[in-house]
């Protein structure tokens, strides 16, 4: 290490390309895989999880308030975001438990439909049980429209 924990040499990376084949549009990335011992085939699925990790972080932003701490010490923001985890946690194994019969089952859903049962309230359930399949109805149409779509590119 040089001054300032500035590195004496420089960090190799490997400047990852792809193209989706639906909407053919190229994404960037950087990796700091050794492109002699790392095929292609690995690079390209790292450059595919990005995706999930993407959607987790917007989970944990939009369905459990992960940027709306409002705290003034340091220790109660790890606390806060230490519970915000906690949660997302909870969603991801929630939705991995039920995947195969709801294949459509956002965190979203997760977190309205648990509000309903911890209330305790039956009229809740219905009515959040009546909306999930609205919705799931439009996310299957949805889907199925991207698919025609992408099969005609």
């Amino acid at each position: 290490m040089g001054a300032a924990g500035k590195s004496d040499h420089a960090i190799e990376r490997t400047l990852v390309i792809g193209r989706h084949l639906a909407d053919r549009k190229i994404q960037y990335s950087l990796s700091t895989a050794d492109p002699t011992r790392t095929s292609i085939a690995r690079l390209a699925y790292m450059q595919a999880q990005r995706y999930w990790v993407e959607r987790a972080f917007q989970a944990a932003k939009s369905e459990l308030g992960m940027l709306d701490d409002q705290v003034q010490k340091w220790t109660a923001w790890h606390q806060q975001l230490a519970l915000v985890l906690l949660a997302l946690a909870f969603l991801v194994k929630e939705r991995s438990l039920y995947q195969a019969a709801h294949p459509l089952l956002s965190s979203r859903d997760l977190r309205l439909m648990s509000m309903a049962l911890l209330r305790n309230d039956p009229a809740a359930v219905d009515r959040r049980m009546g909306q999930w399949y609205i919705r799931h109805a439009q996310r299957r149409r949805d889907r199925e429209r991207c698919h025609r779509i992408a099969s005609t590119v």
